[in-house]
């Protein structure tokens, strides 16, 4: 295995896990500050407007200058920002950290996304974009188990404290393993075409707006996933605890990043566009199952069926992302489709809250479900009613 992937796969876990710890415990930690409903859902928001607003400016940036230095940027900001919610005065100075911790994921994740994509050889983007899904989803997965049991028993400001040490290990590493891709003299430089090509590209604009729509619906329920959970039967919830909420979240993450290298594999095997449908519509059914949960036994299958569908989708748009990298620029692609991602979770928070402020948590569910499944019309229609047979490499 090439050694900057190593680097990175061992940076990207570090990193996500310090950030799956705080993942169960946002929500929570927002209501001690008395917000509601809307305003838990704004500050999921308040991330995801951050990461539409700089990914794209981040990936260009990297793809002119160095992919390492743009990720030990946004590393930088993660450990930093990650202290200051513990001195968060009132709810909107969480909502300002909220956003500073965007700017960092936007500058983090798709660029090291990108860093991988150059160092994968043709016909093997699935297995490589899988390997790091691996490493991001397997730290997600395992962070909020640790998160819930660290809130438990020592209270909700300790997690923000161990996320700013792992952090700053990851970037560490990266500052002194990860080779500056830009001194490389066997890398390929060529002028980059104008952003708006990449949407004239039928196939990667499908993807765009898939990922966007998609996002939509799976950001409508993630954002209240663990408080449904965490909240008594009376408020519309489960009842569980934080511990069992964060086992939850991270059975369903650590299954999810398994399944990630297998479904990488069978993006460079087979049609990715039929993949992202397939596991499109096994997401959505499993988000219509949330509402008929009732005992943590059945959360959690139900959290393995949604964690299936996403397995699928992300390598095999992670793949056509980094082979359309080689002309528009690995960086440029991964950070437009990170930006789609954005878009979409810009807007699902909030619908979420304005929808559990009226009637209880479980709606969220159904909605979640409706717009994932028109996520899957709209990319068949875009890819010409499943005519187009896309990177069967």
């Amino acid at each position: 295995m090439d050694k900057g992937l190593q680097v990175l796969l061992l940076t990207i876990f570090v990193a996500m896990l310090g950030l799956g710890i705080v993942g169960p415990i946002m929500p929570i930690y927002a209501e001690t500050f008395g917000a509601s409903y809307i305003q838990i859902g704004l500050l999921s928001s308040a991330w995801s407007i951050s990461r539409f607003i700089f990914s794209t400016p981040a990936g260009r940036l990297s793809d002119s200058t160095s992919k390492k230095r743009v990720i030990q940027g946004g590393l930088l900001i993660y450990s930093l920002v990650s202290l200051l919610y513990v001195f968060a005065a009132d709810f909107n100075w969480l909502l300002v950290f909220r956003f500073i911790h965007g700017i960092g994921s936007a500058m983090a994740s798709p660029i090291a996304m990108a860093y991988a994509a150059e160092l994968a050889p043709i016909g093997q983007e699935g297995k490589y974009m899988g390997t790091m899904n691996l490493a991001m989803f397997g730290g997600m997965g395992i962070g909020p188990l640790i998160g819930g049991s660290l809130s438990d028993f020592f209270g909700l400001s300790v997690p923000f404290y161990v996320m700013c040490g792992l952090t700053a290990f990851s970037l560490l590493l990266t500052s002194i393993f990860l080779p500056n891709e830009g001194a490389d003299a066997n890398r390929i430089h060529v002028k980059r075409p104008p952003l708006i090509d990449l949407l004239k590209n039928r196939v990667l604009l499908g993807c765009f707006i898939y990922r966007a729509i998609n996002s939509l619906g799976i950001s409508s329920i993630m954002g209240f996933l663990s408080l449904y959970m965490a909240s008594s039967v009376v408020d519309g919830g489960l009842g569980l605890s934080i511990t069992e909420a964060g086992t939850v979240l991270s059975v369903g993450q650590v299954a999810g990043a398994l399944m990630q290298r297998p479904s990488g594999n069978l993006a460079d095997r087979y049609n990715k566009g039929h993949l992202i449908m397939l596991g499109g519509l096994v997401g959505s059914i499993g988000m219509a199952l949330f509402v008929f949960s009732s005992t943590f036994l059945h959360v959690m299958l139900t959290r393995l069926v949604f964690a299936l569908g996403t397995a699928l989708i992300s390598p095999a748009l992670s793949s056509i992302a980094a082979i359309e990298g080689r002309r528009y620029g690995a960086g440029t692609t991964m950070s437009v489709l990170e930006s789609a991602m954005s878009l979409g979770m810009m807007m699902g928070p909030l619908i979420s809250g304005v929808l559990a402020d009226l009637f209880t948590l479980k709606p969220i569910f159904w909605v979640g479900s409706g717009i994932s499944f028109f996520g899957i019309l709209i990319f068949w229609s875009l890819l010409g009613g499943g005519k187009v047979s896309y990177y069967n490499t």
